[in-house]
């Protein structure tokens, strides 16, 4: 071997470890050389297999903090629990999440970790839950359940666990891996919708029910007065040779359709409340007329009735006969009051209204009514209830007509006045219902104005327009016979035709209905302002409609109308507001009153 050999330790230098060249003998080259080959696969193997284990222990500790992260989220906890020969669980474990969720501080607080989860279960789910278990553990099936678990404080709380079983080559059940989830908001919230569903179906149950009762007893009630001026009418027929007779018909009949009316504006006017769409609009109030006008309604229901209406005012009457408010309103505040006294009343009784005035320091009048009817009474379970809306008296519910809207309307509508009302009543004895209600005193009306009020329609030229032919053909006959000239167009379009195709002041006013086809009474009255000739725009035009809320007068107004009258049509009415509308001329149209 020369000197210059390298050494044969099979590893050769660090430049090139398989650099054989100071061996002679070629064998021997090569077999060192396939030494050298295969220790270098051998370490590469190893070195393969070493990064591997590195890559799976890195997985598995990133799938452990997904899975830790995952529980957290989720607030699940892990338990465990190993099976003995016979199948049944022991050795409980719990993890210090599972300790968290139960209310235990560490591992030394939870007593008996190690042993069953059965103290843990609320009593009442505990047998539901080991069966669940069992035939999961048994029979293969899936273990996934809610129940209640008692925590450490006592307190109860909704969990939601799953198992998953590691079974041994004949399948049995040898330990399970577990978790649970704290969905106790979840399953409290879902039962308070649930609750909260069918308090709301409850309601609506309810709500329906009111609503059909409500119905039958509109039925009823408005059939009655209907039933009574159809009895009238035929009396009148068979009679009308009697003049004395047909004419206490008559009265009694206009006294029966205002009380129709009532209902109708009862039913309507507890819509508008309810949807909080009623305004109040306030004008001259004569309280001279206003008590004349409910005397006129009440006292015939009263003598059928037999029951005396009395009246009381403070010596020399209240201080101010013209006040600002609202008549439609007040009107109907009173009817229903007194409608109540008669209807809740027994033949001989008497309903008593005493009325008093005082001023308030911000100059104000304050007005007071007591009004007391020695009727049935009522109750005091029914008196905690008397405003609600369809509440009625159950011992007298089937034996007295009435929708039970009428003392509703009547607080909603005193309390938009600013006013309030009080209620008192014994059962058997009678009721007193006293109302306070301020106004702002209103000037006396001029001379001239009182000497238009009373004056007549004669040779006034008018336009009607109707598109109900019965409806046109009764409000000419009541304009022809008070003088009037009365023209009549069938819808909002012939309207404009006609008065576009006339000379200029042919017509002093045109009586404008508001809901009809091709062209409706508010079009209508845009159409004939926007014409070009001189009296389009001072033209006086009245609107004549069933359509009767403030916000309906204001909309007639602001089309360019310059008052309303409500149907059905009062004449007398009718009338004053033709004359005084025509006589006054064409002021600026928003600060026309109001008169319905």
């Amino acid at each position: 071997m020369n000197d210059g050999a390298k050494p044969r330790s099979g590893k050769g230098d660090a430049s090139s470890p398989f650099d054989f060249a100071g061996v002679a003998d070629r064998e021997e080259r090569e077999r060192l050389l396939i030494e050298e080959l295969r220790r270098t696969q051998r370490a590469l193997a190893e070195a393969e297999i070493e990064i591997q284990q590195k890559q799976r222990a890195i997985a598995e500790r990133a799938f452990e903090q997904e899975v830790a992260d995952a529980r957290s989220l989720l607030h699940a906890a892990c338990w465990t629990a190993d099976f003995d020969d016979e199948g049944n669980p022991t050795g409980f474990w719990f993890s210090d999440e599972c300790r968290r969720v139960l209310g235990f501080e560490s591992e030394d607080d939870l007593p008996d970790n190690g042993e069953s989860s059965d103290r843990f279960i609320a009593p009442d789910d505990l047998a539901r839950i080991n069966n669940e278990f069992r035939i999961a553990a048994t029979e293969g099936g899936s273990y996934d359940v809610n129940y209640c678990v008692r925590r450490k404080d006592g307190r109860r709380m909704w969990v939601r666990a799953a198992a998953k079983f590691r079974r041994d080559e004949q399948g049995v059940a040898r330990s399970c891996m577990g978790v649970f989830v704290d969905i106790d908001d979840a399953v409290k919230n879902q039962a308070r919708q649930q609750q909260a569903l069918e308090q709301a179906l409850e309601r609506a149950d309810r709500a329906n029910k009111v609503k059909t009762d409500f119905l039958h007893r509109m039925s009823h009630d408005m059939r009655t007065p209907l039933n009574c001026i159809l009895g009238l009418l035929e009396l009148c027929e068979r009679n009308r040779d009697d003049k004395a007779l047909v004419e206490e018909n008559h009265g009694k009949m206009r006294t029966a359709a205002r009380h129709l009316l009532s209902l109708i504006d009862d039913t309507l006017q507890a819509s508008k409340l309810g949807e909080g769409e009623l305004a109040l609009v306030r004008e001259p109030v004569d309280f001279a007329h206003l008590q004349a006008d409910v005397d006129d309604i009440m006292q015939l229901l009263a003598v059928e009735a037999g029951v005396i209406m009395e009246g009381r005012q403070e010596e020399g009457g209240i201080a101010y006969r013209y006040v600002l408010g609202n008549e439609l309103y007040l009107r109907q505040i009173f009817l229903n009051i007194y409608s109540n006294c008669i209807k809740y009343n027994r033949p001989g009784s008497k309903v008593i209204t005493h009325v008093t005035s005082s001023e308030l320091p911000d100059g104000k009048v304050l007005l007071r009514w007591e009004i007391t009817d020695t009727g049935i009474g009522m109750s005091p379970e029914f008196l905690k209830r008397v405003f609600e809306p369809f509440a009625r008296e159950s011992s007298v519910a089937s034996t007295v007509g009435g929708t039970g809207l009428g003392m509703p309307i009547v607080k909603q509508l005193i309390e938009l006045m600013g006013g309030s009302i009080e209620i008192s009543s014994e059962l058997g004895e009678g009721s007193t219902f006293v109302i306070c209600i301020p106004f702002d005193p209103a000037p006396a009306p001029r001379e001239t104005e009182q000497a238009a009020s009373g004056s007549t329609l004669q040779g006034r030229r008018l336009l009607l327009v109707e598109d109900n032919d019965l409806n046109a053909e009764i409000a000419a006959t009541i304009l022809e016979g008070d003088g009037a000239y009365v023209s009549i167009a069938g819808d909002g379009a012939q309207a404009v035709e006609a008065f576009a195709a006339t000379p200029a002041g042919t017509f002093d006013a045109i009586l404008m209905d508001v809901a009809m086809p091709k062209m409706d009474g508010l079009a209508a009255t845009r159409a004939i302002r926007a014409l070009d000739r001189p009296d389009a725009a001072s033209i006086s035009i009245i609107a004549m409609t069933g359509n009767a809320f403030q916000e309906d007068v204001r909309e007639c107004l602001e089309a360019g109308m310059n008052a309303h009258i409500a149907k059905p049509i009062d004449a007398a009415k009718a009338e004053r507001v033709i004359t005084k509308v025509v006589g006054e001329g064409p002021p600026p149209i928003k600060e026309q009153g109001i008169d319905q």
